[in-house]
């Protein structure tokens, strides 16, 4: 068992603390009385299987799953991938949750199986993202007959499933046709959503949950629709804090326990990544990977999983806060927001910042309403041209023109939605859906509403005005531009750590 998060409240004695921002590490002093929020200590990473057998073997809710596998069963794995760790895992749980399961079907007599990908609004995957996550056997095994898939949320061949509210709901055709479907997915954070409704579903109903007027509550509806009409198994790991390589170890730890080694690793990690241009940084540090230790494996019923997994996560990596802070100051690391820039796109910042770390807490907010956040990230104005051509023309276009959701889906919703190059990008270049970002957008602007004031320490002064937000050029002239709306004395919190472990904490 790692040792538990805490908070720390910074004294004459503290050491500088570590601080992110895009691609950059460096150390600052804090203020006296400020609280630092350390997550859980990051472990070594496991054998899972003794934990995925007894998940299999005696699951909650309902049957062992070998004593439902019969031969002329027609299977379907679904792996879920709406949400996804950042930094991605060094090695994937989800290929040996998948092996364990195609293993039992394979001494049941099983010869109808296929799997599926839930990615929703989500890039598709490739055969390389196939076989990083799914390892070499399954996917020489699946992707030559085309067994293996990724959901299309626009696809001509989904099945009407039911209704919710008096709207139809379709969803994927192979697993509304399977008469099993085993839903293999990663619990990484505190998030509350529903893979089913988001990753195998239409684009209609994924907009009326995510949408400007959706209603994240439809989600719920919308998932217990799914299970009634298909017989699921789900099967869950549940992770605890990313640890890195050596040359990055130190980002795990906490500062005073820093070795001479350590130090020393810091310093050539600032210099490398100070003295290369973006594309160098991209070599030597995009697509950043880590170990994640398995907490515990979780099977049954998908709505008991789905709630059992959040509460196991939430006891292995919450922390207790002081309460709602008039400031709430975060990192934005790049290898915690895109899976192959380490930076990330101005959207992507914003969204983690906003959404994925403050919004992480489950009582009380980390900051008061109307209080300030500071986020530390450079806030450049720069996309991929293959992955993020929506993304990149919404900030471009469609922020400069207004910030306010209901104008924006009005507005601008309906056309990037049906057209064809953003499709085309989504559908065979492995790009996000066009709606993707407009959700993205919707969920910060919601963020955003509650909140005074936000600032971006080091941030490109023109894109954070594109945004509604302010920049400053240190965290010291970020906390002068606050005093403006919570006096020149608030009270603050840090949220400290690397990628996802930034905000895993109450």
């Amino acid at each position: 068992m790692s040792r538990p998060g805490f908070v720390l409240e910074v004294d004459d004695r503290t050491p500088q603390l570590l601080t992110m921002s895009g691609a950059q590490l460096r150390l600052d002093r804090l203020g006296v009385g400020t609280h630092v929020v350390y997550a859980a200590d990051a472990e070594e990473s496991s054998d899972p299987v003794p934990l995925i057998d007894s998940a299999l073997s005696a699951p909650q809710g309902t049957a062992a799953l070998l004593d439902q596998l019969h031969p002329d069963l027609k299977l379907t794995l679904v792996v879920v991938d709406t949400e996804r760790p950042l930094p991605q895992p060094r090695f994937d749980p989800r290929r040996t949750l998948a092996e364990q399961v195609l293993a039992l079907a394979a001494r049941a007599g099983v010869t109808d199986v296929e799997v599926v990908i839930a990615n929703g609004l989500r890039k598709r995957w490739n055969s390389d993202d196939i076989t990083r996550v799914l390892g070499d056997r399954v996917a020489t095994s699946f992707l030559p007959d085309g067994l293996i898939t990724s959901h299309d949320v626009t696809g001509a061949d989904l099945v009407t499933v039911g209704e919710v509210d008096g709207v139809p709901v379709r969803l994927n055709r192979r697993v509304a046709q399977s008469d099993l479907a085993v839903v293999i997915g990663l619990r990484a954070d505190n998030s509350d959503g529903c893979a089913l409704s988001a990753g195998l579903t239409d684009v209609a109903t994924i907009n009326r949950i995510g949408g400007a007027d959706g209603d994240p509550q439809l989600a719920v509806a919308v998932g217990r629709l799914v299970t009634s009409a298909v017989n699921t198994f789900a099967l869950t790991a549940v992770l605890g804090q990313p640890l890195f390589d050596r040359t990055l170890r130190f980002t795990s730890k906490r500062e005073w326990e820093w070795t001479a080694l350590d130090r020393l690793a810091f310093a050539v990690e600032r210099q490398v990544v100070a003295g290369l241009p973006r594309r160098g940084a991209q070599i030597v540090r995009g697509a950043l990977r880590a170990d994640y230790p398995v907490i515990d494996v979780l099977g049954g019923t998908y709505e008991t999983v789905l709630t059992e997994a959040r509460d196991v996560w939430q006891a292995a990596n919450a922390v207790e806060t002081p309460g709602p802070a008039d400031v709430l100051v975060t990192s934005v690391w790049g290898a915690g927001v895109d899976e192959s820039d380490p930076i990330g796109s101005p959207l992507d910042a914003a969204h983690h910042a906003l959404v994925r770390q403050a919004g992480s807490h489950l009582g009380s907010p980390f900051v008061r309403e109307d209080g300030v956040l500071i986020a530390m990230h450079p806030l450049r104005n720069r996309f991929s041209n293959r992955r993020q051509s929506a993304a990149s023309d919404f900030f471009a276009k469609v922020l400069t023109a207004t910030l306010d959701p209901q104008e924006i889906a009005a507005a601008h919703e309906a056309a990037a939605i049906s057209d064809e190059w953003y499709l085309d990008l989504y559908r065979k270049h492995h790009g996000a859906h066009p709606l993707h970002v407009f959700h993205q957008w919707y969920d910060i602007a919601r963020a955003a509403a509650q909140l005074g004031d936000v600032i971006w320490v080091g941030g490109d002064r023109r894109s954070a005005a594109v945004l509604g937000h302010r920049s400053a050029t240190t965290y010291a002239d970020a906390l002068e531009i606050a005093s403006d709306r919570v006096g020149p004395h608030p009270s603050i919190t840090v949220l400290r750590g690397a990628g996802l472990a930034l905000g895993d904490v109450r």
